[in-house]
């Protein structure tokens, strides 16, 4: 049995502007997915670059890390 504790989706409901409603259709009709699927990887990217996922998600998705200058 894995460690991994079992991870329940759930919906969440947002409001957007009519503007913001067609450009996510238009882009998601380009890219050939799903709004969700957009919305989801968009939460994604930002939750990863506030560092609130592990570096290897990080890397990913596409997001740098943070140069720590001294």
């Amino acid at each position: 049995m894995s460690d991994t504790p079992i991870q329940h989706n759930t919906t969440l409901s947002v409001r957007v502007t009519a503007n913001d409603r067609s450009l996510l259709n238009k882009v998601c009709k380009a890219r050939g997915e799903d709004i969700s699927d957009f919305v989801r990887l968009a939460i994604r990217k930002e939750l990863a670059a506030l560092s609130f996922l592990p570096d290897e998600d990080k890397k990913a998705l596409g997001i740098k890390e943070a140069s720590h200058s001294v």
